[in-house]
């Protein structure tokens, strides 16, 4: 199962636009490697959710990163740059506020990413902690529902992934992923409760 499941970690950017629905919603949120899918492939997602695709792909056209790149960076570093600056895209195309770009740059430029995750569950644990250290005192509770996702998407990550744990730890990982996914979903915005409920109703952590 874990095979299966890295094989799919490894080829989820070069399988996207296949992804239809609520796979699509929740791949681009989730991962913030691609743009939000065409009309065409979420067609079937209810009206509400389907004013914040348009608006998520309008923003997508206008948003402008505010980080700076590293002089003379590393394959590595620019690697994870281009992952820091797809985590303050999504959040600028998530919340049409004055002052998101500031908050998702911010938010991304300080973020726990991995480079590579390699079949084991520490790095998406480390991930979920930062998120969870941060919701503790959130100067912005707006964002709360889309930290409440990526950290219980992280912990389901953790639990199906490799490393040292117990069943019985894996299965309290697991547990705890379901409940900030309940959250995230409840938080009202339709795209991070289509994505919630995507991982909720699958308990998968890539599709």
């Amino acid at each position: 199962m874990l095979a299966a499941l890295i094989a799919a970690f490894i080829h989820a950017a070069a399988t996207a636009q296949e992804l239809t629905g609520a796979a699509a919603v929740a791949d681009t949120v989730l991962w913030a490697v691609n743009p939000m899918a065409p009309a065409a492939q979420t067609r079937d997602l209810p009206a509400d959710v389907q004013a914040k695709l348009a608006e998520y792909r309008s923003r997508e056209q206008s948003f402008r990163s505010a980080l700076k790149p590293a002089p003379n960076a590393s394959a590595v570093e620019r690697e994870m740059f281009e992952k820091r600056i797809g985590l303050e895209r999504v959040i600028f195309c998530l919340f049409p506020r004055r002052d998101s770009a500031r908050i998702a740059a911010s938010y991304a430029s300080d973020a726990e990413i991995s480079y590579e995750w390699e079949d084991r569950s520490d790095p998406p644990r480390l991930e979920a902690a930062f998120i969870d250290n941060l919701l503790r005192d959130l100067p912005q509770p707006w964002l709360a529902p889309y930290l409440n996702l990526i950290a219980g998407h992280r912990k389901l990550c953790a639990s199906q992934l490799g490393g040292p744990d117990t069943r019985a730890q894996r299965d309290a990982v697991a547990a705890d992923a379901r409940r900030q996914l309940t959250r995230a979903r409840d938080g009202g915005h339709p795209l991070i409760r289509v994505a919630a409920e995507r991982l909720l109703t699958t308990g998968k952590c890539v599709e």
